[in-house]
């Protein structure tokens, strides 16, 4: 079954919509854990900054969570220079303010980094932009008993006015296991429905094309049930009365004067063409493979354009035998139908070849004429039985070959020759290598 350009254009358009909807459907995936990752890290910091108003700085709050603890690898303060103010955890000796027209990236008050080699994310944060914590509530048995600076005061020494209040960016690295595990989880999936999208569209590609290939047999069947019946007609209701005429010609040849002879030969001429009609759509109705056997194409089209054309046309671009697996019979069949085909294509006689030779382990027959060659849009149905371009022609002949050759696990197919003219070409399978005989 040859593939279909139609349906290879409709599959790759399915395929391409396919892949832009898959594409979409993973993109919007990785958003949506892209935000719950950077909404959990907002949800830390958050907790982190509270937890100040207990602790006396970023260390103690983390120490005293687990799940800070858990979840923060390392926290970072640096100036705008870079120099490290504060550190807990694995956090970069000294971090570089961005370059010269990096500016604008860092306007806002967060910024996130995506960091796959440790499976986390990396806040940065602007503390100059946050609102300072109110101060620490106080026990007031404490405020009874000892004299406390007043709230202006111990803000003035809280953490922030301390160290937050000098520093440029807050960096802080959060774990983030879960989103990293999808990322990758993506990374291999994302190609494999890729994978799995384009082997099902040529899977449902292969299967409907099978299945109109069943169902072209099918109807060919069928066309072959009408065609037996009416061949069994013919060569029951049409053969014998043939014959009576033709007998009945023969008498009259006898009798009737030599001027009336060209009626004689007409009536015979017409015989001799129903009966060839009758022959072949018989020919047409048996069964195509035959008894396959080992045969040298290259003596069987030598016999034939002997018999045909008086003489050897047959022209090999391979030394040696070319040996295919084929019934003889049918094989002189095709050869037959293809060359009378020829004959009365209306060109020169003298120019009918026939080129065999062997190509990537196939047996190319090329058939070529001088005649007026097929017109572009009757090639597609030149192996139709009863379709013919000719005013006589049966339209049987090349239906045969190609039914023949295709049962020989072979193909046919017809062209311009360059020049002008026609040219059938028949490929056949090559049983044998160069140089070996028939067995």
């Amino acid at each position: 079954m040859k593939p279909s350009i139609p349906s290879l254009s409709v599959a790759l358009v399915v395929l391409l919509l396919l892949f832009t909807v898959d594409t979409v459907i993973f993109q919007g995936m990785a958003e949506r854990d892209r935000l719950k990752s950077r909404n959990s890290a907002e949800a830390t910091i958050n907790t982190l900054f509270a937890s100040l108003r207990d602790h006396p700085d970023f260390g103690s709050a983390i120490e005293s969570s687990p799940t800070l603890r858990r979840d923060i690898i390392g926290l970072g303060v640096y100036t705008a220079q870079g120099s490290r103010l504060y550190a807990w955890g694995t956090v970069p000796l000294t971090y570089a303010p961005p370059r010269r027209g990096e500016e604008r990236e860092f306007t806002s008050v967060r910024r996130y980094i995506e960091n796959g080699k440790n499976n986390s994310l990396v806040l940065l944060l602007h503390p100059f932009r946050l609102i300072p914590p109110p101060p620490r509530p106080q026990d007031d048995k404490r405020l009874e008993s000892k004299p406390t600076p007043s709230a202006e005061e111990e803000l003035q020494h809280s953490f922030f006015f301390t160290t937050l209040k000098t520093a440029e960016v807050v960096y802080l690295e959060i774990r983030q296991n879960e989103f990293w595990g999808a990322q990758r989880l993506r990374q291999i999936l994302f190609p494999l429905s890729l994978l799995i999208l384009t082997a099902t569209v040529f899977i449902f590609r292969h299967l409907i094309l099978r299945n109109g290939e069943y169902k072209r047999r099918i109807e060919e069947q069928k066309s072959l049930v009408v065609l037996g019946t009416a061949a069994s007609t013919l060569a029951h209701e049409i053969k014998n009365p043939l014959l009576s005429i033709r007998l009945q010609t023969s008498i009259l040849e006898r009798f009737c004067p030599p001027e009336s002879r060209r009626e004689l030969d007409i009536i015979n001429a017409e015989v001799d063409r129903l009966s060839a009609l009758s022959y072949r759509v018989n020919e047409y109705l048996r069964d195509p493979r035959g008894n396959a056997c080992l045969v040298d194409l290259g003596e069987v089209f030598k016999t034939l354009s002997l018999r045909l054309l008086g003489r050897d046309v047959t022209l090999l671009r391979t030394p040696g035998p070319l040996i295919a697996r084929i019934d003889p019979e049918r094989l002189i069949s095709v050869g037959e139908n293809i060359l009378r085909n020829a004959l009365e294509s209306g060109g020169d006689p003298e120019e009918i070849r026939v080129e065999l030779g062997l190509e990537e382990g196939l047996i190319r027959i090329d058939i070529l004429d001088r005649g007026p060659g097929i017109p572009e849009g009757d090639k597609n149905r030149v192996f139709d039985p009863f379709f013919t371009t000719k005013s006589r022609g049966t339209g049987i002949g090349l239906a045969v070959a190609k039914r023949f050759v295709e049962a020989a696990g072979g193909s046919i197919r017809i062209g311009d020759r360059e020049g002008g003219g026609c040219a059938v070409t028949v490929c056949l399978s090559a049983q044998c290598g160069m140089g070996e005989g028939k067995s």
